[in-house]
């Protein structure tokens, strides 16, 4: 089986096409016929060494988290999907590897695809949506009437929590750059402010949750934002970020990994439109390694880019 592996860890250089054999199936697993994967800036990271002390130093390792394809074969203990259906759902970050023709992945890890949706757009739903989820609905508490400010609310993950955030009743606000503000109404955000406007973020007042999906804003600031009971999301917890917010009770952290157990009910919402992917590229698996590179690099489209297999 082909796919993106890299033999230690480093830039986009160390990316490479190699041959794996698959691992046997589980008896709690699924293999499946990728079709689609969706790129994250998690799977550089990984590939960096960002999480080498969990990751370990077993080469080579496969590249890819999120994917969208067709269930081959199923294990023993397997009764939510079958041999021939359609499904999306993440890799296990320890193992990764959806970058190639197949995957085989825990069957808890995966949900039916919505008919409704390509099998690009499924794949582009798993960590952004699992993430928005852990941090609007979990974390914030998102309901009718209550205030929402997303930082960086037209990204793939902000793009999911407005539309979380929205269909449960909250207003949202949000900065994101000058050239996506527009777009940012159009979703619903009201206000829209530019990221170097941070000082008018509360000129409409404060917050119940601040939710800083860029690692951007500042910590202190962000508790200026909230009202007495508000909470402030963050999912890039730098050593630094970690320590000033852990001293309030206020600062919550949200990762892609507490919000696998909702991938069926981001699929329902899939499915009906609340939750709606955008892909900024679908470019072949051929050209997996200048494409990630070029993600990599900030040479990236607006929405999600996707390699069709």
């Amino acid at each position: 089986m082909k796919r993106v592996q890299y033999d230690r860890y480093g830039g986009p250089e160390k990316m490479y096409f190699g041959e794996c054999d698959m691992p046997e199936v589980g008896d709690n697993e699924v293999r499946v016929s990728v079709k689609a994967a969706a790129i994250n800036p998690f799977d550089w990271k990984l590939r960096r060494g960002a999480m080498k002390l969990i990751t370990g130093r077993r080469f080579p390792k496969g590249m890819g988290t999120d994917f969208a394809g067709i269930v081959e074969a199923t294990g023993s203990n397997v009764g939510s999907v079958s041999v021939g259906d359609e499904v999306f759902g993440t890799v296990d970050f320890k193992k990764s590897g959806a970058f190639g023709e197949a995957v085989v992945v825990e069957a808890s890890h995966t949900a039916k695809k919505p008919p409704q949706l390509s099998f690009a757009e499924a794949a582009s739903l798993p960590i952004a949506a699992m993430t928005a989820w852990v941090a609007i609905i979990d974390r914030a508490q998102a309901r009718p009437g209550a205030r929402i400010f997303i930082n960086g609310c037209c990204g793939a993950v902000g793009a999911f929590a407005v539309q979380l955030a929205l269909a449960r009743g909250a207003q949202v606000a949000g900065a994101c750059g000058s050239a996506s503000r527009e777009s940012a109404r159009t979703a619903g955000v009201a206000p829209v402010f530019g990221y170097s406007n941070a000082q008018a973020y509360t000129r409409q007042g404060t917050y119940d949750a601040v939710f800083d999906t860029l690692g951007t804003l500042d910590v202190g600031h962000g508790f200026s934002m909230l009202n007495p009971r508000g909470v402030f999301v963050d999912i890039n917890p730098t050593p630094t970020r970690l320590l000033r917010g852990m001293l309030s009770r206020r600062y919550k952290l949200a990762f892609a990994t507490m919000g696998i157990r909702h991938l069926h009910e981001i699929a329902a919402l899939a499915g009906s439109g609340t939750l709606r992917p955008a892909i900024g590229l679908e470019a072949p698996f051929t050209d997996a390694l200048a494409v990630i590179a070029d993600a990599e690099t900030g040479r990236r489209s607006s929405g999600k880019t996707v390699l069709a297999f």
